[in-house]
């Protein structure tokens, strides 16, 4: 996550509570936190170089306090599925990476030759399916 959408958060949370509405609510649709299928897109591409620096065949990009990412983290160790996760407000070298990949918004899932960008369980299983890793 880059400066820009820290601050950005940073005021859409101040704003929502000067307001009185709830934060999470207007997080989740201001398109900061990917959420339940509203804006999630799945994107072609090669992503080798993603899969090497990572170290797995499925990386997930994710921040320690996104429900979403929890739900997607949720889904895929309830089925088993090996994954990487980069926790990019954690971990200075998976936030570098992000910036480089310009992920603005969690999840990102990488399978393949697809990514993932916010968080849908129907899609996200139909991805899986799609990349030999029967859900």
């Amino acid at each position: 996550m880059n400066f820009k959408s820290i601050l950005t958060t940073i005021l859409v949370v101040a704003l929502a509570l000067g307001l009185g509405v709830g934060a999470g609510y207007l997080v989740r649709n201001t398109g900061l936190l990917g959420g339940g299928g509203k804006g999630v897109e799945i994107v072609q591409g090669d992503y080798s170089a993603v899969y090497a620096k990572a170290g797995g065949d499925i990386v997930l990009y994710s921040l320690s306090t996104c429900p979403f990412c929890h739900k997607a983290k949720e889904l895929l160790d309830k089925h088993n599925v090996r994954y990487v996760e980069r926790v990019i407000d954690k971990d200075e070298a998976a936030r570098k990476e992000a910036d480089g990949l310009k992920i603005n918004s969690v999840p990102v899932i990488y399978i393949g030759d697809q990514s993932m960008r916010g968080y849908d369980e129907a899609k996200l299983v139909e991805l899986l399916d799609k990349h030999g890793k029967k859900v």
